[in-house]
């Protein structure tokens, strides 16, 4: 079927101070792109006072607006840094990266703490630090019923880089970026984030999944048309074993990240989605900004680093042998659409800007197995640095070092190639070697009105397309699988869409800024809603110790935290425990050692430091008993062992001593330490 034409275009001639002519388009809502359209009245998605904006401040943006710019396209790679890809382009794996790398500049980009993907590309495409603009997690609240659903566009609170450009007068296309659903009234075309998952689990999506309404037949055009070309030879593409009895089994899940196979499947088919949508709209349609974002990239490294060589001891060999080619795989695919997007550029004499949020652990440290993403934990494997490449044209690269900018300079970068005026109260330093024109400023806050939210009653609790993105989320670690569901909002208004998600990473964001008092706001909120809240209660407890602030309730929260199943709660509870004997207060130790013990009764190393200490205080019959713990719950540790024989010391037990040395001995021959004391009891009388 031809797809129809969506939309026209209209030109308006705009005097210029000091320029001659430039050209302010506007989009027209008629069925042939070729036709002009009347001028236009009013800006869509655009407002002043919270009223429709009439043309007149728009021109003021459009006037300041230098005419004859090149367009942009920016590619967003999800969780890559240098350390990824300068490997992979060593190994010739990704040619058209390295050519783009000799010819642009390119540089590191500094992510922020959390780094959490709708807070950093938010940041990103706002130049605003995520208080200020809002999207502080992957999920909001229903307010009307408490329920969780993925994060929406109505959460931002600041115009975005797409508002802006729309504003100068811009034709502008978006495809796939976090925060997106619904859809903005922008002056071109808006794919948001949720059209893969609504497309993907439901037959009939909402309105607001893509803008304008009347493009969204031709995007399940192309949904259909790559669905089906993804299938099973596609998937056998990257791993040649693959049987067609396998493949049926392994998606047939509902959970398409339970297997590696299903995961594949997914990760390919919403690539592949995007990239076509951005592609053919780019070639046809020439928009002046592009953005087009893969989550793919972080998807593969949380389903497929711990296949990746080298082989971990975790993973099997048959395991390694099936999937370790896969990542590589992967990013040559990558790497052949960057080419794609390079094309497209040299066509239309566009500026290719490539970008990501931060980085990813694909050496040591890495997941040790697929179920590592299981827990909410997904950012233990993000690294601090993203990147960035610019690439221009018959634009010669200003310098072959790798320069060092900030994510929230993405914004002004991609501003200033566009020509725009900079953002009055905006992150306003491009990365280089990008300048701005002009000092010129401009409040774009007072031409935008942030979307309001999803229509409830189109929205049941519960629709296919929500669940299927949260569990998404879950299966990729952004959401906690022991998390509520639905909640008790907080508040009224706007603070009762916000989840107890949002304060806590608020919390973390005000950290970083010296707010301290704020952020212990923040997190008291986040309890308030969820008082189990692992994360935010290992954050409040850990600030207040910091600070020095009610120790009493910082280890009171420590031990919910572990309660609550906080990853990584025991190496907390042992290290606090350890300051507080090296100050020496051994009590205090004691008294948050004795509640750990209870939660965690089948935790060895709680037993073993709680002996230690109680050999220090003299107790040590008592602590013979909780080494004794120890070994029950861990046989085979030698330093359980060679604790328990100084408890016996201590309590005047050589013989028992003797025997605990040499099973400790037995257990790990190469410890000097524990010969070395055994040797010593034998000389004694």
């Amino acid at each position: 079927m031809t797809r129809r034409a969506l939309v026209g275009v209209a030109a308006t001639a705009v005097a210029l101070v000091g320029v001659g002519v430039a050209l302010g388009r506007w989009y027209s809502r008629t069925t042939s792109p070729e036709r002009p359209g009347p001028a236009p009245t009013a800006v869509p998605g655009l407002a002043t006072s919270g009223q429709p904006a009439t043309i007149a401040p728009v021109d003021e943006v459009v006037r300041q607006s230098a005419a004859g710019r090149a367009p942009v396209i920016v590619v967003g790679l999800d969780a890559v840094d240098w350390d990824l890809l300068d490997p992979l382009i060593a190994s010739r794996a990704m040619p058209n990266l390295a050519q783009l790398v000799r010819e642009g500049d390119a540089g590191q980009l500094a992510t922020l703490h959390p780094p959490l993907s709708p807070i950093v590309w938010t940041s990103m495409m706002t130049g605003a630090d995520p208080v200020r603009h809002g999207v502080l997690d992957f999920v909001r609240l229903r307010p009307d019923t408490g329920d969780k659903e993925p994060i929406t566009s109505s959460e931002r609170k600041v115009p975005a880089i797409w508002n802006m450009a729309s504003a100068a007068g811009k034709r502008v296309a978006v495809f796939g970026l976090w925060a997106t659903y619904p859809a903005e009234p922008v002056n071109g075309l808006m794919v948001s984030d949720r059209m893969f998952t609504f497309l993907y689990s439901e037959a009939a999506p909402p309105e607001g999944v893509v803008y304008p309404r009347d493009s969204e037949a031709w995007a399940r055009e192309v949904e259909a048309r790559v669905s089906r070309q993804t299938d099973l030879a596609a998937v056998k593409a990257y791993l040649p074993w693959l049987t067609p009895a396998e493949y049926a089994s392994a998606t047939s899940d509902v959970d398409p990240y339970s297997h590696p196979v299903a995961g594949l499947r997914r990760i390919l088919l919403e690539t592949r989605i995007y990239h076509e949508l951005a592609t053919d709209w780019i070639r046809t349609r020439k928009p002046d900004l592009a953005i087009v974002y893969f989550q793919g990239t972080d998807s593969i490294g949380h389903v497929f680093a711990p296949f990746a060589p080298p082989r971990q001891t975790s993973i099997s060999v048959e395991d390694y042998t099936r999937y370790s080619s896969v990542p590589r795989q992967y990013f040559h695919r990558i790497d052949e659409m960057l080419g794609d997007y390079r094309r497209l550029a040299e066509a239309s004499g566009a500026a290719l800007f490539i970008v990501s949020d931060h980085g990813f652990t694909w050496g040591e440290g890495r997941p040790t197995k697929l179920s590592s993403f299981a827990n909410a934990t997904a950012a233990r494997w993000h690294r601090p640095n993203g990147i960035y490449l610019l690439w221009r044209p018959d634009t010669p690269r200003s310098s072959s070092a790798r320069q060092q900018a900030g994510v929230t300079q993405v914004c002004a970068t991609v501003m200033a190639l566009l020509g725009m005026p900079r953002g009055a109260g905006l992150e306003n330093s491009p990365v280089p070697p990008v300048t701005f024109a002009s000092q010129a400023s401009v409040d774009y806050a007072r031409f935008f009105q942030p979307m309001a939210a999803p229509v409830q009653a189109s929205r049941p609790a519960g629709s296919e397309g929500d669940q299927d993105r949260l569990a998404q989320l879950r299966a990729l670690g952004y959401i906690g699988a022991s998390e509520p569901s639905r909640v008790t909002p907080l508040g009224t208004g706007a603070e009762r869409t916000r989840s107890a998600g949002s304060y806590n990473n608020e919390g973390l964001v005000l950290v970083n800024q010296g707010r301290i008092d704020e952020a212990i706001a923040a997190y008291e909120k986040a309890l308030a809603i969820e008082p189990k809240l692992a994360s935010a209660l290992w954050n409040l407890s850990d600030l207040l110790f910091s600070r020095g602030r009610d120790l009493v309730r910082s280890d009171d929260l420590l031990l919910q935290a572990l309660a609550a199943g906080l990853p990584d709660a025991t190496r907390f509870v042992i290290g606090r425990a350890i300051g507080y004997q090296r100050s020496g207060d051994i009590a205090r130790s004691l008294r948050l050692l004795g509640p750990a013990t209870r939660i965690r009764p089948d935790e060895p190393e709680f037993w073993l430091f709680s002996g230690r200490y109680l050999v220090e205080q003299g107790e040590c019959a008592k602590a013979v008993e909780q080494f004794g713990r120890a070994i029950a719950i861990a046989p085979d540790n030698p330093a359980a062992y060679s604790a328990r024989a100084l408890g016996r010391l201590c309590d005047g037990d050589r013989a028992g001593a003797r025997t605990d040395l040499q099973r400790a001995l037995a257990l790990n021959p190469s410890d000097n330490k524990v010969r070395a004391m055994l040797k010593d009891l034998d000389r004694r009388p």
